[in-house]
């Protein structure tokens, strides 16, 4: 079953503003990955029927694609790679497979961008003062917070500690309501927390048309006797505070991650997302990191991208970027 369309100016809408993570968080948990002799696999849909192939092979044919859509734009053979990897997705597994998945299609990666620190390079050098730089990505289904270093003299960026939260804070809170009343991992059912997600955007959608008030039905939960599961009312500022909580949420874990007990740790704040220009979104920013710079002066939504582009002609041969955002948002879905 399909979610219902979001929001048109969802990446400029508070409420909406985590609807694709939503997605991207359901379809992980449906078609999760899963190993047989160390090799991992996941199930798709071909041709109307259910076929397991490696994760391998579903890396290899995104990239295939991406391969062709760049040849064709540019009229010339694609023999390299750069792979811009936000924190959460550069573990060694997808390392490992994204390069075997290159190599079976005739590419060569070039090398993995860390995205944070491509980030805060292009604001690189910093001033003598800055020891630590928070770059804080928000949009197209990711949140992320990553702690970096800045060395003395500017000699060097490290990252401290990052944090990536997925899903959505309203999906979250009724799911916990569930729990509580009903005893049961809504996460675990498949069709129900599929219906549940469609609810929780539904009542995004009502909210957005000028409704004062929703609700996330409910009517597709199993029967608990003497439990009675009502609907969940939100209005359009509890689900304001829903998500600007899992924001600060999402900031203090990763500087919890890093040893840090307080906000005033952070020197300077860089911004990455289409959504960081919502106002709650800055206005969150700036309790956190009162009279600390909220770096934007490149666009938000487009520098690392383009900075990215820029490594890729420099380079001696056709060289294509790829987000590894855009391989959670092309997921199995069923």
């Amino acid at each position: 079953m399909e979610d219902p369309n979001p929001c048109r100016q969802s990446s400029n809408c508070i409420i909406h503003c985590f609807s694709i993570a939503g997605r991207i968080l359901l379809r992980q948990l449906i078609c999760p990955i899963w190993f047989d002799s160390s090799f991992p696999y996941l199930k798709v849909c071909r041709h109307g029927r259910l076929t397991t192939i490696t994760l391998v092979r579903f890396f290899a044919d995104f990239l295939s694609k991406e391969k062709a859509k760049h040849e064709s734009i540019r009229g010339r053979i694609v023999t390299e790679a750069l792979i811009d990897l936000p924190l959460g997705f550069n573990v060694e597994l997808r390392r490992s497979t994204l390069l075997y998945a290159a190599t079976s299609i005739g590419v060569r990666i070039q090398e993995f961008l860390d995205r944070p620190i491509l980030a805060a390079l292009c604001y690189f050098p910093f001033r003598p003062h800055v020891r630590k730089v928070l770059v804080f990505e928000i949009g197209n289904g990711v949140l992320c917070s990553s702690l970096l270093k800045i060395q003395r003299g500017n000699l060097g960026i490290t990252v401290v500690a990052s944090e990536h939260s997925y899903g959505c804070p309203l999906v979250k809170f009724v799911g916990k309501k569930i729990k509580r009343s009903l005893g049961i991992e809504i996460q675990q059912y498949g069709i129900e927390f599929t219906l549940l997600n469609a609810s929780c955007e539904q009542a995004k959608n009502v909210l957005c048309s000028g409704e004062l008030c929703s609700v996330v039905d409910v009517y597709f939960l199993p029967q608990k006797r003497g439990v009675q599961m009502l609907p969940q009312v939100v209005n359009m500022a509890m689900l304001k505070r829903l998500n600007c909580r899992w924001i600060r949420k999402n900031i203090k874990q990763c500087l919890s991650k890093a040893g840090q007990v307080s906000f005033d740790a952070v020197d300077e704040v860089v911004l990455v997302g289409f959504s960081v220009g919502i106002p709650d979104v800055i206005n969150t920013l700036v309790s956190l990191f009162p009279g600390k710079p909220l770096r934007d002066d490149l666009h938000p939504g487009t520098f690392v991208r383009e900075r990215a582009n820029l490594l890729a002609r420099l380079s001696h041969n056709e060289t294509m970027v790829i987000s590894a955002d855009d391989i959670d948002r092309v997921w199995p879905k069923f």
